[in-house]
């Protein structure tokens, strides 16, 4: 789109510049101008001419204002966003160290448990009956 864009805004330019070339003549006749205060014998296209370069001008510093304006406001929320990121892997290490010191003190505790019951009972296994072997395996010989 920002290419259509610019193709468009050049051609309008390259026509304009042709017209322009085209009837310089005409452009550059004088005329009786009316300024209000004062009437004067000027080229008439060239006011004309003159005052559009200005307002192009002005338009394309409040374009280039606008732009500068926004990309400063990118450049504040980026670094808002990786403030942020920072602020979230720093909670989420804390979270995972914390769920790791848990982990290692329930597996400690878990540890003391068994061997307080280790050395009191030793782990009773149940005795196995006859077990059938699982479909494709055969049974060990007796």
């Amino acid at each position: 789109m920002k290419r259509v864009s610019n193709l468009l805004a050049w051609g309008a330019l390259a026509v304009a510049v042709a017209l322009i070339v085209l009837n310089w003549s005409t452009l550059m006749t004088p005329a009786p101008l009316n300024l209000v205060v004062a009437e004067v014998q000027a080229p008439l296209g060239v006011v004309m001419l003159g005052i559009t370069g200005v307002l192009v001008a002005l338009f394309f510093i409040a374009y280039l204002q606008n732009l500068i304006g926004s990309l400063l406001e990118t450049r504040r929320l980026l670094k808002e966003v990786q403030r942020m990121q920072d602020l979230a892997d720093k909670a989420e290490a804390s979270r995972v160290e914390n769920l790791h010191q848990l982990v290692a003190t329930e597996f400690r505790l878990l540890h003391e448990r068994l061997d307080t019951t280790g050395a009191t009972a030793p782990l009773a296994t149940p005795e196995r009956k006859h077990e059938e072997a699982p479909v494709g395996i055969l049974p060990p010989p007796m």
